[in-house]
Parts: structure tokens; C-alpha cells; sequence
């Protein structure tokens, strides 16, 4: 049986009424409803933050389709806050949930391989089971759901641990100055590819074209027999503003290698002004916060880096372990219909994490022992 720790359930639905007519959201494109997604953030936290957590929350819903709901929790069970995404979902019918801070996440043990790490999808398919069938502390077997898929999307807001307040308060400053158009950035996008994934600017799941169609201008770096160099994509990065940064490259928890040099976390976090507003990462480990947690800060996760170092950037992806998130062309499609980015995530998620797609990308492999991996870190509600 689950022992419950108490949890202050204090629900701030800020109410506004919009300044445009109901029914359109601010690009002018009808919508159906408001979103209900809930905001979890641990209790201790808050109060270091409230202040611009609360104009983040007036600033989200002013521009988007969405009512926040805001959870103050004393929990350190991952299963606890699953079992408070279910409430939430089969009562208020969130569609997403933004998990501010140190949240508990389970990990992941695949049945191939050594790959093992965090799980956003025990937040995100909320019908499932999971199973750690041999009960070392990992769950290795997920049981689909009566609909097959993630329920909810999930974003983790998830500084850096050693200094969580000040770089959460730092972050929650850039995203107001974005929202009130005091961060401008250029309407373009930067695909860069190691050689080992050159196909992926046009193949299956090529991103170059949905990004030509959404921004018309795409920087390439890497195509046919260009090689990618460190230096050579750190000046495109310093001294561009692009809107998504998509990389294909290999990668640990701390550093992206290109076929020349590469960056580290460090490097990312501190020295990077410019950069993009998305970073898209295809990389083993990109955004696995379990082993570089930001406990100091030669150990800060490299998708996190984007985010909440010293650039513009706002939202970052990667996976937890060895794999890449090579469906990224079905965030960009949602996207381009207007949808905001925490929508577009759960179009990708609700794809790939269905047992009808693993069955299809690995047939040798039994589904219910295959997770993707990916997590979605920091700032859901930006528009292309």
C-alpha cells in the first residue's frame, strides 16, 4: 500500500479574460477549448520563485489556449506524483503537466542492451502499467493502456541543482522577456548533422523541408560530404538568434561531439549569449539530468545547459540514454498547424509510444520492454 505524504493541494486557476475574442487564440487561428495543464512544483520552492512563477503563469495565459493549474507538493515518490497526474487527468482533463524543479522520476531499464535511464512516459501514458519484474530499482516492462499511448505531455523546468531558485528565477525573467517581445528573434532555423546522420537532412525522417516550410530560411551545416566542425557551428550559434536548432550528432549526458571537436555543458552553460530559442538534440544521453543532475557545475546535463545557461534558449529535447529522437519531423508538423510546443511534443510522444509503432520499427524486439526515452526540459508554451 502507497503511504501518501501530506501534499498542500493549493489550486491557483487564474481566470483572465482574454483581450481577444473567444475562440481565437493570438496567431488569429480558431481553437476548440482551452488546455488545462497543470504546473507541479515542490512546496520548499515556491516561495523562492512565486513571484515570477505567478507572472509566468499570467504571461502563458494571456497568449495561449491554456488555464494553468498550479500544485504545491510534498512528495519524494515518483509513484505519488503519477497517482496525482491521474486525479488531475480523469478530473480536470489536463492535456500536460510542467514539473517545476526537483521532482522525483523513475528509471528505465530496456530489455536490449545496457540502455537505462529516466522515463518520462510513466508521467505521460497514465493507463499503462509499469513493471520492474525483477526488482532491481528499474522498471523493465510497460503494459499499454486501453489508448495505446501517453495520455499527457510532460516538461520538466529543471535547473541545475546546486543553485535551483536563483537559475529558475533567471529562466522565469527570460521567458517574460520573450513573451513581451524585448528578445527578438530571427525567423530562421540551423539543422546540423555529424556524417554519420548526413541523411537525415531529407531522409524518412529528414527535417529540413517541414523547417523550410514553417521558416523558409534553414542554415545547414554538415550535408553530403561537409564535415562538421565545433568551432566553425559555435559561430553560428553566438552570433545568430534562430528560432530551433535541430543537431544530429553523437553526445554524452555532458558534451555533444560533431566530426570535429565538440562542445561541453560547461562551455554551453556559461559562454553561449545568442544561440536558439529550441534545441532539438539527437544524441545518446542529451538530456539525461540523472547522471549530470547540476549537483555542481561541472556536471550540468547538456539539454539543460541550453536552457537555463546564459542564451536565449527557452525549450531543449533530448533522450535519457542510447538513442535518438528521430521523429522530430512530427513535432515540426504540429508546429506549422499552430500548435504550441508542448502540443507538438505529445504529437511525436503519442506516435512512437505505442506498441503498433515499436512492433514496426523493431520487430525483433518485444514491445513492452522498449521506451523511447526522450524528455522535453523547460519552457512548453512557445509558438513556431
Amino acid at each position: 500500500m502507497i503511504k501518501f505524504y501530506r501534499i498542500t493541494l493549493i489550486y491557483i486557476s487564474i481566470l483572465i479574460l482574454l483581450t481577444i475574442p473567444f475562440g481565437i487564440n493570438y496567431t488569429g487561428t480558431p481553437i476548440s477549448q482551452e488546455d488545462n495543464v497543470l504546473i507541479l512544483i515542490n512546496e520548499k520552492l515556491y516561495p523562492k520563485v512565486s513571484k515570477k512563477l505567478d507572472r509566468y503563469i499570467v504571461d502563458v495565459e494571456e497568449k495561449f489556449p491554456v488555464d494553468l493549474i498550479l500544485v504545491k507538493v510534498n512528495i519524494t515518490k515518483p509513484e505519488e506524483i503519477r497517482s496525482l497526474l491521474q486525479q488531475e487527468y480523469y478530473t480536470n482533463h489536463i492535456s500536460g503537466a510542467i514539473l517545476v524543479g526537483e521532482i522525483p522520476f523513475v528509471l528505465w531499464k530496456q530489455g536490449f542492451g545496457d540502455n537505462k535511464g529516466i522515463l518520462s512516459l510513466f508521467y505521460e501514458d497514465l493507463d499503462g502499467k509499469f513493471e520492474d519484474r525483477d526488482n532491481d530499482g528499474f522498471y523493465d516492462y510497460h503494459i499499454f493502456g486501453e489508448n495505446n499511448g501517453p495520455e499527457i505531455w510532460v516538461c520538466w523546468m529543471r535547473p541545475p541543482i546546486f543553485a535551483q531558485s536563483f537559475y529558475l528565477n533567471r529562466f522565469l525573467d527570460k521567458t517574460h522577456l520573450y513573451y513581451t517581445g524585448e528578445i527578438k528573434i530571427e525567423d530562421k532555423a540551423f539543422v546540423a548533422c555529424h556524417e554519420d546522420y548526413d541523411n537525415n537532412f531529407y531522409g524518412l525522417v529528414g527535417v529540413v523541408p517541414i523547417l523550410e516550410e514553417i521558416y523558409g530560411t534553414v542554415d545547414k551545416d554538415g550535408e553530403g560530404r561537409d564535415l562538421t566542425i565545433a568551432r566553425e557551428i559555435w559561430y553560428r550559434l553566438s552570433n545568430s538568434r534562430y528560432k530551433v536548432f535541430d543537431t544530429w550528432q553523437h553526445a554524452s549526458s555532458t558534451y555533444q561531439t560533431w566530426d570535429k571537436g565538440g562542445f561541453n555543458s560547461l562551455q554551453i552553460f556559461l559562454l553561449l549569449r545568442k544561440g536558439p530559442l529550441i534545441t532539438f538534440i539527437y544524441g545518446c544521453h542529451s538530456a539525461d539530468f540523472w547522471t549530470a543532475p547540476g549537483d555542481n557545475i561541472f556536471n550540468i546535463n547538456t539539454a539543460v545547459s541550453y536552457v537555463f545557461g546564459s542564451s536565449i534558449g527557452e525549450a531543449s529535447s533530448g533522450t535519457s540514454w542510447s538513442y535518438g529522437t528521430e521523429y522530430k519531423y512530427l513535432i515540426y508538423e504540429s508546429l506549422r498547424n499552430h500548435s504550441y510546443l508542448g502540443e507538438a511534443w505529445f504529437n511525436m510522444e503519442s506516435y512512437i509510444e505505442t506498441q503498433g509503432f515499436i512492433e514496426n520499427r523493431y520487430p525483433d524486439r518485444d514491445p513492452h520492454m522498449e521506451c523511447a526515452g526522450n524528455n522535453l526540459i523547460g519552457n512548453p508554451f512557445l509558438y513556431a
